[in-house]
């Protein structure tokens, strides 16, 4: 794999030229908004750089939907620091918000982290105009002006180019009958293997916790030790739907496949941990600017239905930001979940905001896939450093720690 582009431009302009002068003349000439909705939710936020001590306050302008940014803290509900080269980091989309909470880089000097990471689609658009998801202004049309169905399942014999299409325009793909039945039968006897095989601790699964305490399995990151789904590697009836995007891309693979190929089983019950996914990006812990675009196949092993802990996406979204939310919290949308079903793929941009809510039912079967991830020929991994995992399995035992009790915590 290649190495990343430098993350850091050597010109960048000073934490204090970048306030002063170099985002308030940017601003004036912006003609793209935040949109109200969102930005009525924004506190002022301060943001203070370690080495120098100087702080901005960022405050929502409604008349405007634009930013202020105001010298000092006074007026900041919530105040956080950084290191210089994790707020040039931030500037230049190779640090994220949840990152670098996960990480212990943002200090919380009042207030909340978690308003850190509500403020992260406002300071992507401040710093590189990247538009905040808006519902109302979303473009699902083809090139012949026919709006396209976000729940449209494909065939393998579907034109491919007709696929590219909709993969472009909605941000994922849903493929039916990719794989034979027997070949499913073959895969779930081998994921079988892998969850019993699994032990927490072993920095190669992610675990979780029910509420009377009891660890559970969620994800086996080295899926490629058994031969079936080893063989998935460069299977030409996957590789040819990783083909459809705009730009050449790679199976990323790791050491013994660890960051290429995965399994997950949904579970019901879990309280603790990463069983269930709020909505987010594939490069939400960071490394926008030096991966993506990345790609996901996900092979269907389970039902992708409700009781069995959907995975649903949200159409058009992958190349625009939105603020955290859970799957189930009030006012969170509902997206668009492929009625998948053994066999079948689906293949979404890392970009594309994605939920996996936990199941509904409690009896199975519940959903498991197989996970291969794709990125950009020449693209790396975050700033050339960790992988997301090793940030994620930092715990001995293997949980994974959800992102709310950390910024409570710290």
């Amino acid at each position: 794999m290649s190495a990343p582009a430098a993350p850091y431009l050597p010109d960048a302009p000073s934490f204090e030229d970048c306030h002063e002068r170099s985002l308030p003349e940017a601003l004036t000439r912006r003609p793209s908004r935040l949109p109200d909705a969102y930005g009525q939710t924004l506190e002022p936020f301060g943001v203070r750089e370690r080495e120098s001590g100087r702080t901005y306050t960022l405050s929502f302008a409604p008349e405007s939907g634009s930013l202020e940014i105001q010298r000092g803290e006074e007026n900041a509900i919530t105040l956080i620091e950084l290191p210089s080269e994790k707020w040039v980091g931030l500037t230049q989309d190779v640090e994220s918000a949840p990152g670098l909470v996960y990480g212990d880089h943002a200090t919380r000097v009042r207030g909340d982290l978690m308003d850190f990471v509500h403020w992260e689609p406002a300071l992507r658009w401040l710093y590189l105009d990247r538009p905040v998801y808006d519902p109302s202004k979303v473009d699902l049309q083809d090139a012949h002006g026919r709006t396209l169905d976000p729940t449209r399942g494909f065939s393998p014999d579907d034109d491919p180019d007709e696929m590219a299409e909709f993969l472009r325009t909605v941000g994922y793909l849903w493929v039916r009958n990719v794989l034979s039945p027997d070949e499913v039968t073959i895969l779930q006897q081998e994921s079988e293997r892998l969850r019993d095989a699994a032990r927490p601790g072993d920095q190669e699964s992610w675990w979780g916790k029910r509420e009377d305490g009891s660890e559970v399995l969620c994800r086996v990151l080295r899926a490629g030790k058994e031969p079936k789904m080893r063989s998935l590697n460069g299977d030409p009836r996957l590789e040819r739907y990783a083909e459809l995007c705009d730009l050449p891309m790679e199976h990323k693979q790791g050491p013994g496949d660890k960051d290429g190929l995965a399994i997950l089983w949904k579970q019901p019950g879990v309280e603790e941990g990463l069983g269930d996914l709020p909505w987010h990006r594939d490069c939400g812990m960071g490394g926008h600017a030096s991966m993506c675009p990345t790609a996901v196949t996900s092979i269907f092993l389970g039902p992708n239905t409700k009781e069995a802990g959907q995975i649903r996406f949200l159409p058009g979204s992958w190349k625009s930001s939105f603020p955290f939310t859970d799957g189930n919290d009030a006012g969170a949308p509902e997206g668009v979940a492929p009625a998948a079903e053994p066999g079948d793929i689906t293949l979404h941009y890392g970009d594309g905001l994605h939920v996996a809510p936990p199941p509904t039912g409690s009896e199975g079967p519940f959903r498991s896939c197989i996970l291969m991830g794709y990125g950009r020929t020449g693209g790396g991994h975050h700033a050339g450093g960790r992988h997301y995992n090793d940030i994620l399995l930092g715990n001995a035992d293997g949980q994974v720690e959800d992102m709310r009790k950390i910024a409570k915590r710290r």
